[in-house]
């Protein structure tokens, strides 16, 4: 949705016209046809003669609110509006779904939305405190923005100029284009720009799948690319009957062969119908890896390889740990040897590790205090980049899966952090109105997941690590404590680091890293944090853990649930599940975790309330429940340079 000075007065015209003279159809000037056609795209308003334009029944729900707005002087008339001021744009909607979401507007959007009459101060009738929330405009809007169904109508000349485009994310300055170009890509919803100063734009999912298409066909005149094309092409992969001139049209586009086959155009412009249609609105995934696991990656696959001549060299814990106290050890004299004793002089993380290194006597003391390696492997295993199974001796040991020897191959030239936000930047633009704040874009530069206008391979290929992996739930007690202090109307990330970050910045951005990047929080664009369903869930059923449980839920315990659950029998009403004691041992077979290690982590479920004597408890299934809304269930595409659908 677009609207600026120029729009505002088009819809108010419009509603003038048709409420004085009690008729449709107000005649526009020529010069003025590219302005009614960026509404018409928006489905604001429609033709009805070649030089008529009559409001559709939502645009003049829009007007209505605009005009309401202005009598109300909550807002301007559209003639005072500065040049360039957009009044609703992607970076609006964004702020407005963020605010329904949440119950109140974030820091970012608080002086965008109350400039524009869409946000004000409310007090809370239960507890009397005050906030700032959605108007009643506000709400309208959003509702309004919903409804609306865009026109996709691309010409010839659009289509090449879509094809020069970067795909983005990237800064607004990239898009070398007319303003009447920009303004139907976005009334179009192909492309979006960032929260809360459009400083960023990128591609749409839509706009992606369009982009696609367009790279591999619709090379053609007039139109090239209609939802009448893409009807047709749908009814072709359907094997309906479709007229001989339509065929023809569809070839000559390059979307279909000679024998009514899709090519890869055709494909893509599937997706297009898939994604216009709005049959999957796709969250935005992510994933987080820190800097010490990938080199504990980098570990596992160097002991299996020594396993090869010696088999007392596989990963066990023991064996693990010893290779990491040496990389360390190595690591730390190879930073002091850079930087001297100038601790100051160092990256921040290094520094107080650093420092008690130089003091240090006992090295692996050091290494067990600084490091935690246990913890490590739960994240690692949580991500399926590892798995932890048994030898031939039936001891514990961690596989990479191959999503892990991925990691390892991405990470060959220089090992660094992966946050959950750097690859947000880029599955965010998976949404239909969304792109990634300044922030995250520059987060993204840095970790090398963007580069000049597009996603680099190592972006994309965490992209699609985030939108493929099975997550398995894991938290740390101090996780589960963040995820406790995320109230019901949601937080600013601010507002809740003053409540529980104990002024350690970094560790919780960690936290919330790892929170966002296993599906149980949503850090929003415009500054706030909101629970998921799956954070909503995960809260309740550790919230019974008792306190000395370094971690409340982890991937071993959530595997012998799973296990036990499929050996034994739901009890929907009681929202248990029974166990015959006599099917444990099927149990143990189904989670693939040596006998000790199951009966280790059954025992922890235990004391921690998620299994009784024979039963899961309700607090246990719930964790079952919430693992299923951790992950993705409908097709996610993901769209990669040089994919051939």
């Amino acid at each position: 949705m677009l609207i600026k000075k120029e729009h505002a007065e088009a819809l108010l015209k419009l509603l003038s016209f048709e409420e004085e003279t009690q008729t449709k159809g107000m005649e526009i000037l020529e010069a003025d046809e590219d302005l009614y056609l960026e509404l018409e795209m928006q489905a604001l308003v429609r033709q009805s003669a070649p030089l008529k334009r009559e409001l559709t029944y939502l645009g003049k729900e829009l007007a209505l609110v605009l005009r309401d707005l202005i009598d109300r002087e909550k807002l301007p008339s559209p003639e005072k509006w500065p040049e360039g001021f957009r009044w609703l744009g992607t970076e609006i909607v964004a702020m407005l779904e963020a605010a329904g979401l949440a119950g109140q507007v974030g820091p970012l959007a608080v002086e965008p939305l109350q400039q524009r009459g869409l946000a004000a101060q409310i007090k809370d009738k239960e507890t009397g405190k005050e906030y700032i929330g959605l108007t009643e405009a506000g709400k309208r809007i959003f509702e309004i923005y919903q409804a609306l169904e865009p026109e996709l109508e691309i010409s010839a000349e659009l289509a090449q100029e879509i094809r020069k485009l970067p795909a983005g994310p990237a800064r607004a300055s990239l898009l070398t284009i007319d303003t009447h170009t920009k303004h139907l890509l976005e009334a179009m919803r192909l492309i979006a720009y960032s929260v809360p100063t459009s400083d960023i734009y990128a591609f749409t999912a839509l706009g992606q799948a369009v982009k696609k298409a367009l790279t591999y066909g619709g090379f053609g005149e007039g139109d090239v690319l209609t939802s009448d094309i893409l009807w047709a092409l749908a009814d072709v992969a359907d094997e309906k009957e479709v007229p001989e001139a339509t065929i023809a049209i569809l070839q000559s586009l390059g979307y279909i062969d000679q024998n009514k086959e899709l090519l890869p155009a055709g494909y893509w412009a599937l997706e297009v119908l898939r994604l216009w249609k709005r049959e999957v609105t796709p969250d935005a995934w992510t994933v987080a890896i820190e800097e010490e696991e990938v080199e504990i990656l980098q570990a596992i696959e160097h002991l299996w390889q020594k396993a090869e001549n010696n088999p007392e060299e596989t990963p066990t814990f023991k064996n693990l740990r010893a290779e990491m106290i040496d990389r360390k050890i190595k690591q730390y004299k190879e930073i002091l040897a850079r930087y001297g004793r100038k601790i100051e002089e160092m990256p921040e993380k290094y520094q107080q590790i650093a420092s008690q290194f130089m003091e240090a006597k006992d090295l692996a003391r050091w290494y067990d205090d600084n490091f935690s390696l246990r913890l490590s492997l739960y994240s690692l295993e949580s991500f399926n980049l590892i798995h932890t199974t048994e030898d031939q001796k039936g001891r514990e040991v961690f596989e990479l899966t191959d999503f892990g020897r991925k990691v390892i191959k991405d990470q060959e030239v220089k090992v660094r952090e992966i946050s959950s936000t750097a690859v947000k930047a880029i599955t965010i633009t998976h949404r239909s109105f969304s792109a990634p704040n300044v922030e995250w874009v520059d987060e993204a530069l840095e970790e090398g997941l963007l580069g000049t206008g597009e996603p680099t391979r190592s972006g994309y290929f965490y992209a699609e690590l985030a939108e493929t992996i099975s997550r398995m739930p894991h938290l740390t007690r101090y996780e589960a404590e963040i995820l406790a202090s995320i109230p019901s109307r949601g937080i600013s990330v601010e507002d809740l680091f003053d409540m529980v970050g104990e002024g350690k910045r970094r560790r919780f951005k960690w936290a919330l890293e790892k929170l966002e990047a296993r599906h149980l929080i949503n850090v929003m664009p415009d500054g706030n944090i909101i629970e998921t369903e799956a954070g909503e869930m995960i809260d309740r059923a550790v919230s019974g853990v008792p306190k000395n449980f370094g971690h409340p839920i982890n991937p071993l315990i959530y595997r012998v649930l799973k296990a036990l659950a499929e050996v034994g029998t739901l009890f929907v009403k009681e929202k248990r599940i029974r166990i015959l004691p006599k099917n444990i041992k099927e149990a143990i077979k189904r989670s693939g975790l040596p006998a000790i290690v199951f009966d280790e982590a059954l025992k922890a479920a235990r004391h921690a309330g998620y299994v009784g004597k024979n039963t899961i408890t309700e607090a246990g299934y719930l964790i079952l429940q919430a693992v299923d809304k951790m992950n993705p269930h409908e097709e996610v595409r993901v769209f990669y340079a040089g994919e051939e659908a």
